[in-house]
């Protein structure tokens, strides 16, 4: 009885293996349906994409240098305007710094006002003045001799007076 239960098992096992091995030969023949494997139907697959996307490529290739060329006829031609306008900054930020250097240059001369004591801004000509006088009169004497400066366009007196 022994025997005959393993003989039935064995017997078992080997029709199972026989019919695994039938369902994957089937099994292969109806999904690549040409004979070649999964792994072989994916690198044909990706052989042929990598062709088509260097036709793609190839084809978009002239536009793309089309609108390269393009954009440097584009840059010779605002070129120009941007060197003019950086010109244009170059000299406001040259002639605002050279309004607070003058500025401050006769506050050192002034005895009623300290360069250490009155911030100068300037910026496109306008004049802000920040800090400490003594007296009423040198924060007035600190506005009119900015206002004097050549390039000056505008004062903003914000000075305080603390005396001590």
């Amino acid at each position: 009885m022994n025997t005959s239960n393993t003989l039935r098992a064995a017997l078992a096992v080997a029709l199972g293996c026989l019919a695994l091995a039938g369902c994957d030969r089937a099994e292969k023949s109806s999904a690549t349906g040409d004979g070649a494997t999964v792994g072989q139907k994916v690198d044909r697959a990706l052989a042929q994409t990598k062709d088509e996307l260097a036709r793609a490529g190839e084809q978009v290739k002239p536009t793309l240098e089309r609108a390269g060329d393009s954009i440097e006829r584009g840059a010779q031609q605002v070129k120009p305007a941007l060197d003019k306008a950086g010109e244009k900054i170059k000299e406001a930020a040259g002639s605002d710094a050279a309004i607070t250097a003058s500025i401050n240059a006769d506050y050192l001369k002034d005895p009623d006002l300290s360069v250490f004591k009155i911030d100068v801004d300037t910026k496109d000509g306008v004049v802000t003045l920040n800090g400490v006088t003594g007296t009423p009169t040198a924060r007035a004497r600190a506005e009119k001799l900015a206002a004097a400066n050549k390039g000056v366009k505008e004062v903003h007196n914000r000075l305080t007076v603390k005396s001590g």
